[in-house]
């Protein structure tokens, strides 16, 4: 591509890109004060778990991690027989 089909097609990107007003371009940033407040009204509208949901969510969480692991054992051991067996 030459340097002039490049300047070209630049050009063409810059017509196209949206100008922000002003007043978008610069914002002021929100406090501390404010920010808590907002993340305590966030907070307030999260639909939290029960009790009991989050014990049986845990439950099968730690269910799914122990077959898993227990597979990922049986493969190693598998495969680290197999090779031994191989290059014995």
């Amino acid at each position: 591509m030459s340097r002039e089909t490049q300047r070209e097609m630049d050009e063409e990107s810059r017509e196209q890109r949206p100008v922000a007003p002003a007043s978008a371009r610069k914002r002021e940033r929100t406090g501390v004060r404010q920010f808590l407040r907002e993340v305590r009204q966030e907070l307030r509208r999260v639909a939290w778990p029960s009790r009991k949901e989050v014990a049986s969510y845990s439950t099968v969480v730690l269910i799914a991690v122990v077959l898993v692991t227990v597979y990922v054992f049986a493969l190693d051991q598998a495969f680290g027989k197999l090779v031994f067996w191989i290059f014995r």
